[in-house]
């Protein structure tokens, strides 16, 4: 199954073409092809450590999607001094040519230019154990850790981009440059697309924001409360705290302007918004306003965004919704493909590694493509591959 991803995506050989081998040709025994494809087969089936390799060259089924003859011992797939030579010889050069092969291969595969599409953007934390380069201390998670960033289509969890950084890095920190070559390259294929960056507070920064302005780039952030805005919430939040006392349920309320009757079992799930301009921006901006009651008290939000659409469509029927497309594909990354196993040394060997998982990733996201329909069409990558991938059976060689 894996075998037949890589022949409708070619990912494998995507990577391979960006490489450059300056081996001597006449002494090679493993194509940088069949290593590429060896390690991306066996990340994607749950072995990440380079060290797993020492016992898989012989595994017979590895060898089959790799091209090998299953039945000769001479026919060995690499062992891990091997695969972690190709790893640590990795150029800046060749993680550029990679990083661009990502986002030209989710361009082909649409047979026509969409209208719209919706990019999500966001953090993880992948823990460090060593002294790893640019492995430092993050105060939110107070570990040493490195904070890669993750860009991907909403609709298909395509991972676009994903971009290792230094572990003390803030949430927004690194990614400018990144989204102006993303929109750049993304207009360049289509002109006309209605392109969405999602994100949480933690790309609400002005920068951003900008950015998104002058290339007509639509966009919504989760926003941080300040006195300010807690001033222009407060009528709402007394609203909130009467309703919840009334009814003892969770409170979530719109201004007066629009305010719809309680219906005497709770209330009506609806919200406000304003124009605020904070002090390092050259113009105000729509903010979006939830107001809520619970248990423990107020619990306001707020969302900055120059998209149009209602405050209650947007905040419930748009933005919780990057908690299913990039949260959980975070999630996946980390649980399903172990994308934050980042144990080299080198910062850019690390991100090569990252890049490895992001193919091995997609592999698996055309797996799950495969089985749309049956009772696997929605299961998450580790079920995936323990239900396809990690079946118990016996070849008989004749």
């Amino acid at each position: 199954m894996l075998k037949q991803g890589e022949e409708n995506w070619k990912v494998c050989q995507g990577i391979a073409d960006c490489l450059e081998d300056e081996r001597e040709q006449h002494k090679v025994k493993h194509p940088l092809f069949q290593l590429i494809s060896q390690r991306i087969y066996q990340i994607a089936a749950g072995y990440e450590d380079t060290n797993d390799s020492n016992y898989l060259r012989h595994d017979p089924i590895f060898k089959i999607i790799c091209d090998k003859i299953p039945k000769m011992e001479a026919e060995l797939l690499a062992s891990q001094p091997t695969i972690s030579r190709l790893e640590n010889r990795i150029t800046k050069q060749e993680i550029k040519r990679i990083r661009r092969f990502f986002v030209d291969k989710f361009l082909q595969n649409y047979s026509s230019d969409p209208e719209q599409i919706v990019l999500d953007i966001d953090g993880f934390d992948a823990y460090t154990h060593g002294h790893q380069q640019l492995s430092l201390f993050h105060g939110y998670y107070g570990h040493q850790i490195y904070f890669p960033v993750l860009i991907n289509e909403a609709k298909s969890g395509y991972p676009l981009l994903l971009h290792l950084r230094p572990g003390n890095s803030h949430a927004g920190k690194g990614v400018l440059g990144l989204l102006r070559w993303l929109f750049w390259r993304l207009r360049k294929a289509w002109p006309s697309v209605k392109i969405i960056l999602r994100g949480d507070g933690g790309f609400s920064l002005p920068e951003i924001m900008n950015l998104c302005e002058q290339k007509d780039i639509k966009y919504v952030f989760g926003f941080s409360k300040n006195a300010v805005l807690k001033r222009k919430i407060n009528y709402l939040l007394d609203l909130a705290r009467l309703q919840y006392f009334r009814t003892q349920d969770k409170a979530r309320l719109l201004g007066a302007r629009s305010l719809a009757p309680c219906d005497g079992a709770g209330s009506h799930p609806l919200f406000d918004d304003v124009y605020y301009a904070a002090k390092t921006w050259k113009a105000p901006r729509r903010i979006v306003m939830k107001a809520e009651w619970l248990k423990k008290g107020s619990n306001p939000r707020f969302l900055v965004t120059n998209l149009e659409t209602e405050p209650q469509e947007l905040y419930d029927n748009f933005y919780v919704q990057r908690g299913a497309s990039s949260e959980h594909r975070i999630k996946e990354l980390k649980l399903g493909i172990n994308a934050d196993r980042l144990s080299y040394h080198k910062f850019i060997v690390n991100q090569f590694r990252l890049f490895l998982c992001q193919a091995a990733y997609i592999l698996m996201l055309e797996l799950r493509a495969s089985a749309e329909g049956t009772r696997l069409g929605m299961a998450q990558v580790s079920r995936l591959r323990e239900t396809i991938i990690k079946i118990a059976l016996k070849l008989l060689f004749l």
